[in-house]
């Protein structure tokens, strides 16, 4: 064999002797070997080995020695062991007296640490933190009497965390329920939470850890949740999913009547942890989440149980909730297995807490919980030094921005030169000097305390306009607020959108489509221009709270598609669908001037070629027999039916509806939801556009008589007073707003105070805030009849 690197045990000064390269010609050290004999080359040996020469191969994956003397010749490997207390002992190697042998920097034994034995132990932490510790290294811990440490986690960080503390087992625990997904307990929680969590826990355990980690890596423990092993084809099923998701050991709750399963798990060769004492699985049959194994029968139960478990093949036990003295029993009881104990003392081989609670993320833990730090509370502070911060805009501050390189911003300026200012000059408005005010510090303090109050106004939408105190519609039926600009908006904050249509030219005029393929053909084109397009959906006859929508669109997106499309399928065969306004020049005028991209105008035969409704209709049965459905049966599915039509057509990256038809933004937020298109597309609820006395424009306010109009403003005022009042509630807000508009001689047809998710109508006593507050008046004159909406949120006080 030719080989490439040869040595010797040499006397070196001071006396000592050490393994050295054969010839000054050599490295150091083998470029090609194990750790374990990288070792020998830092440590002393004895005399009497001197005459031993060593011949190194190419082989990375082993180092082969050729000892001469008494014994012959041999083989030794050299590896590197999962346990740190089992480093290799040199002398053993080699046929001396065991004995360890501390490297030196200049070679002699005794000294501080050199670069060497520093490099060494760095490659050994690095070494052992890449290896798994596995169910033999938590036994051979537990035969040596070492505590275990478990702790449960749910995702990356918690197990990335925990890994690199050292412990020896992370449960993935089905108390996800509780402590991640909100839920009263751990019933709700199924096997898809649980292999999703599982599949993060190991990417964390198997993520790189830090430089200081040498501990090697933990046992996953897969927690089957309830229902997952009622059966044993459904317990071996199940098990394998958490096999093959990263666990690799799972852990069931229950006595001995589980002793089949475990036995059938542990042939198919998946290794099982018992759970005994409280099984949170369970608890109602318990009596609830109480101490269990309280009587001498009951705590014979207990043991009984474990010593069955273990019998069939458990290779641990998790005991929760019992006397320290019932754990320590069943720990004697089965001294071969360790026991984990949660809330049972410390007379057991290790123990397990719920992360959340010994960080005290949810406030106060269990009583049997040490609580490690507080997070909950510094959590809690650190969000509400941010949102402070970003209130009074301390938050971003200088460090926190990029500036533009200075002659891109000249460039800039010159092609904007109305809208890009100096950034001295952003600097300056945006942190006026309170020195220099007139007023001093104190009307600083007040123009800060007065902005604060305009973002967290407790009524969203109650503007004249519709650009101030717009919502947009979140994933789960969640409210967002937004800030457009508008006459008292600062431009700097549009300056993004304007640069993106100043560096793409948008349409040059209002294209009007027609049809369907005219839609199509104009769509590709913007896609193809990499535009953003908003849709604003109408029906004609525009006014001014159509044009807002227009404007906020154009805050929103490069290109504005407005549709117009008087829908049949909306309108009851007694309403108004024959009369109901049709302006259409009028309305392209107006759109022109507003700076509209394009207008889809289709016709019934374009949208329903096979007639209104169409064979396949949307149908919302959520709000069916609710506030205005139950005015309007067959109302919400038309406007539902036509919306998807023309989401499809027009595949909008954002739609903009007015906040005025309440149950119709609540439709349309559901529909996106349950139809998987918010992934899509995303739904902005503008504020309602009013008259400067209030009234909520509608197309249909042509029809009330001067009478009517007079009277009608009356509505907002009584919502207004209604849900401003003190202590104001559902039951006192449908009062209040019925004797007000009937002493102004209206017919109230609702009054409806539901919540914003779903429309159902909040108890009489239930708190206010998070309400969507709606009306329909009927108000009659010489013969004349109309009928008038209107409606305001009242968000949460964090909103």
């Amino acid at each position: 064999m030719t080989c490439s690197f040869s040595a010797a045990i040499r006397r070196v000064p001071g006396g000592a002797f050490a393994k050295t390269p054969k010839s000054q010609a050599m490295t150091a050290v083998p470029m090609q070997t194990s750790f374990g004999n990288l070792n020998t080359y830092f440590g002393s040996w004895p005399k009497r080995r001197s005459q031993f020469l060593i011949y190194g191969c190419l082989n990375p994956r082993r180092t082969n020695a050729i000892v001469s003397g008494s014994q012959g010749c041999g083989h030794v490997d050299i590896d590197v062991k999962d346990d740190a207390d089992s480093a290799t002992d040199i002398g053993s190697l080699y046929g001396g007296t065991p004995q360890s042998f501390p490297a030196t920097g200049d070679g002699s034994s005794g000294g501080g640490p050199g670069p060497a034995e520093a490099a060494l132990a760095a490659a050994h932490a690095a070494a052992a933190a890449a290896k798994c510790l596995g169910l033999g290294g938590v036994a051979r811990r537990f035969k040596k009497g070492q505590k275990l440490a478990m702790v449960t986690a749910y995702d990356f960080p918690s197990s990335r965390l925990a890994r690199e503390a050292g412990v020896e087992l992370i449960l993935v625990g089905d108390s996800l329920g509780n402590c991640r997904l909100g839920l009263p307990d751990t019933v709700g929680v199924t096997m898809e939470d649980m292999l999703r969590a599982t599949s993060s826990v190991r990417r964390g355990v198997e993520a790189r850890p830090g430089a200081s980690v040498a501990s090697p890596k933990p046992v996953v423990v897969g927690d089957m949740p309830f229902g997952s092993y009622l059966l044993l084809p459904d317990a071996l099923r199940n098990a394998a999913a958490f096999r093959l998701a990263g666990a690799e050991m799972v852990k069931m709750e229950g006595g001995r009547h589980l002793a089949p399963f475990i036995e059938a798990l542990t042939r198919a060769g998946i290794a099982v942890m018992g759970h005994i004492g409280l099984e949170p699985q369970k608890a109602l049959l318990q009596g609830g989440l109480r101490l269990q194994g309280t009587t001498a029968r009951s705590a014979a139960e207990i043991i009984r149980d474990a010593e069955e478990l273990v019998k069939a093949g458990a290779v641990a036990i998790v005991i929760e909730c019992v006397p320290v003295e019932v754990a320590s029993a069943v720990q004697a009881a089965i001294p071969g297995v360790p026991v984990i104990g949660i809330g049972a003392g410390g007379e057991v081989a290790g123990q397990v807490l719920v992360c959340d609670d010994l960080l005290g993320v949810h406030g106060r833990p269990p009583s049997f919980v040490k609580m490690f730090a507080d997070v909950g509370r510094v959590s809690a502070n650190a969000y509400a030094r941010y949102v402070a911060e970003v209130r009074t805009g301390e938050f971003p501050g200088e460090a926190h921005g990029r500036p533009m390189k200075p002659e891109e911003l000249e460039k800039l300026k010159e092609l904007l030169p109305l809208v890009v200012k100096s950034r001295a000059s952003q600097v300056a408005k945006a942190k006026p000097d309170a020195a220099a005010s007139p007023q001093g510090p104190q009307a600083s303090s007040s123009l800060a305390h007065r902005q604060q109050g305009f973002v967290t106004n407790p009524i969203v939408g109650l503007g004249s306009t519709g650009g101030l105190g717009s919502l947009e519609v979140l994933p789960g039926g969640r409210f967002q607020a937004l800030n457009f600009l508008g006459p008292r908006a600062s431009p700097t904050f549009a300056a993004a959108r304007h640069i993106s249509q100043a560096a793409s030219p948008g349409s040059p005029r209002l294209a009007v489509l027609p049809t369907r393929a005219d839609l199509s053909a104009w769509r590709r084109e913007a896609s193809a221009r990499g535009r953003r397009v908003a849709l604003v959906p109408t029906m004609g006859n525009l006014h001014e709270g159509h044009l807002e929508l227009v404007d906020q669109a154009k805050e929103l997106a490069d290109e504005v598609l407005v549709s117009i499309f008087v829908n049949p399928a909306q309108f009851a065969a007694h309403e108004d669908l024959d009369r109901y306004p049709r302006t259409l020049e009028e309305d392209l005028k107006k759109l022109r001037e507003r700076g509209a991209s394009a207008v889809f105008a289709p016709t019934p035969g374009d949208m329903y070629p096979h007639g209104s409704p169409g064979g396949t209709v949307v149908v919302p049965h959520f709000v069916q027999g609710r506030s205005e459905a139950s005015c309007r049966p067959e109302h919400f599915t038309g406007v539902a039916t036509v919306c998807l039509k023309l989401f499809n057509l027009c595949d909008p990256h954002v739609a903009i509806f007015g906040q005025k038809d309440a149950m119709q933004c609540v439709v349309i937020a559901r529909m996106l939801e349950d139809l998987m298109l918010d992934e899509r597309m995303s739904l902005v609820i503008a504020g309602t556009s009013r008259e400067a006395d209030g009234l909520a424009r509608s197309s249909r306010n042509r029809y009330p008589t001067e009478g009517m109009r007079q009277k009608a403003p009356a509505i907002y005022r009584a919502l207004l007073d209604s849900v401003q009042a003190a202590g104001a509630t559902p039951l006192s807000v449908r009062s209040t707003v019925h004797q007000m508009l009937e002493r102004e001689g209206m017919e109230v047809s609702y009054i409806s105070v539901a919540d914003a998710r779903g429309m159902a109508e909040k108890p009489d006593s239930a708190e206010l805030q998070n309400s969507i507050v709606s009306i329909a008046c009927i108000l009659k004159d010489n013969g004349v009849v109309s009928r008038l909406l209107d409606c305001i949120v009242v968000p949460g006080t964090g909103e």
